[in-house]
């Protein structure tokens, strides 16, 4: 089934022409609709009136229409902004994961829609300008219109011969920015902007060295931001970069090597005011302000070693995820199986060191934070697929789910569309998210402030081409979007 195409235009108006009412005490609020082509219907203090562009001045409107008119916009006023994209990885700068975007919650009404990209997808997708966007293994990038779930082209002419691509791309305004690799043993790794309207090549580098890009891409203030990893085994890397380019122009603006003879995998940068955040695989988290460059090389502002802050070794195999909220960064370890926080001063770039946790519960899902509440995925591969949710200033277990065999390694994605609205109560939210396993599978649950146990999911979507997911979801607009290692990216909506 297909959801119903929205109607852009509320379509030709029919109005009569009688006399023109006196207001008492007219109301100060000024009107705009348009109604239809070549017309516009404004009210000002009581009076209405309406401007043909083919000069047919039509005035002496009643009292009755303005007030449909007011009605009108006061209701499309209520209305929370739909479509608000998922544009990168973790939705947003700070990979935060969350979104007032409504998701499907009744297993009653669940739709699907899937399309065989032909090749699999272990990056996560993304949205923006009407349509959803995946990167495939093969460096394929392909457009999908959201509305008509139709293709609106692919590009195949920027593939790579790495055989993998993890990179998430992220999209702003008409652009899409996509980090390929060619591995390590090939010819070298790139970083391209497409136009969305057409998936043609707005710029590209091809000149990044060898290393292969294993990271998200971070959009913010007319920057990109993505790290590299020189990889010898799939545990071990010994050397990478993290690079900041121009968004607009292409123009490189500075790269940083890791001090630690280790690279960045699946490492994503955090964007919180003037400062970029991002961790190795030595357990390093530097932050540098990214816009204070010389000769192409950033400051660094601070720097913290997560072995000597908490005692324990592990490599940061997660993106950074900043809660302004709590004035903290949260990250997990792939050695170790750490979930940590760290305090951070946005305004100085600091970590604060005194402000610090961690529990033994993660892998290298990025954690989400909402509402007190730590929500982050661990399980390895033969294991039960769990997600946890954790205080978020003790990392105390609140509950924890356990689904099929394979552990989370995408991240967890929620929606707070019925946060104390739509009907839903104060506090409830909806958690969405993946495991990697040979059933791989889309998981829904529900979480309230006073939810301790939590042993069934509200609904498991398990396709029929199921198979492993590395990636985790993205949610627009009453949707769910996945990809699988069967090349498969999939839509769950609300039929």
């Amino acid at each position: 089934m297909n959801k119903k195409e929205k109607q852009n235009s509320p379509g030709p108006a029919l109005f009569k022409r009688p006399k023109n009412p006196q207001l008492k005490n007219p109301l100060s609020i000024k009107i705009t609709f348009q109604i239809f082509r070549g017309s516009r219907i404004s009210a000002q203090a009581g009076r209405i009136f309406m401007k043909n562009r083919r000069n047919e001045n039509m005035n002496k409107y009643t009292l009755k229409i303005f007030m449909i008119c007011l009605t009108l916009l006061l209701v499309a006023a209520a209305q929370p902004a739909l479509g608000s994209e998922w544009a990168q990885f973790q939705n947003d700068k700070n990979n935060s994961g969350v979104t007032a975007d409504a998701a499907p919650i009744d297993p009653r009404y669940l739709a699907n829609w899937s399309v065989d990209i032909n090749a699999p997808l272990d990056a996560a997708p993304v949205t923006g300008d009407g349509k959803v966007y995946e990167v495939a293994a093969s460096g394929d990038v392909s457009a999908y219109y959201l509305n008509n779930r139709t293709l609106a082209w692919k590009n195949d002419d920027i593939q790579g011969t790495g055989g993998f691509e993890l990179s998430t791309p992220a999209y702003n305004d008409g652009t899409l920015y996509v980090a390929l690799s060619r591995g390590n043993a090939s010819t070298h790794t790139e970083i391209h902007a497409l136009y969305t309207c057409n998936g043609s090549v707005k710029w590209s580098n091809t000149s990044l060295g060898t290393y292969q890009t294993n990271t998200p891409i971070t959009y913010s203030n007319d920057r990109i931001f993505f790290g590299t990893a020189n990889v010898d085994t799939i545990s071990t890397t010994n050397a990478g970069d993290y690079y900041c380019f121009n968004a607009s122009t292409g123009q490189f603006i500075w790269k940083r090597s890791s001090e630690t003879s280790s690279g960045y995998y699946w490492a994503g940068a955090a964007v919180a005011g003037n400062y970029a955040i991002y961790g190795d695989d030595a357990g390093h988290i530097v932050s540098v302000e990214w816009n204070n460059v010389t000769n192409g090389e950033v400051w660094k502002q601070d720097d913290v070693n997560v072995s000597g802050l908490y005692g324990v070794s592990g490599k940061i195999r997660s993106s950074i995820c900043y809660s302004e909220e709590e004035g903290r960064i949260y990250f997990a370890t792939r050695s170790g199986s750490h979930t940590c926080y760290v305090g951070f001063n946005a305004t100085t770039g600091n970590f604060v060191p005194d402000d610090k946790d961690y529990n033994n519960i993660g892998y290298t899902s990025t954690p989400v934070v909402y509402n007190g509440r730590v929500y982050v995925g661990a399980g390895g591969w033969a294991q039960g697929a769990k997600l946890y949710c954790l205080d978020a200033d003790t990392l105390n277990e609140n509950w924890n789910y356990t689904g099929s065999t394979g552990g989370i390694q995408g991240s967890p994605a929620i929606s707070t569309y019925y946060d104390g609205a739509n009907g839903g109560q104060s506090g409830d939210v909806y958690v969405y998210f993946t495991n990697n396993g040979p059933a791989g599978s889309l998981y829904c649950l529900k979480d309230t402030p006073s939810t301790t146990s939590m042993d069934e999911a509200l609904w498991i979507f398990t396709p029929e081409d199921a198979t492993y997911t590395l990636q985790g979801p993205a949610i627009l607009n009453g949707s769910v979007f996945f990809g699988n290692d069967n090349g498969y990216l999939y839509e769950v909506y609300t039929a």
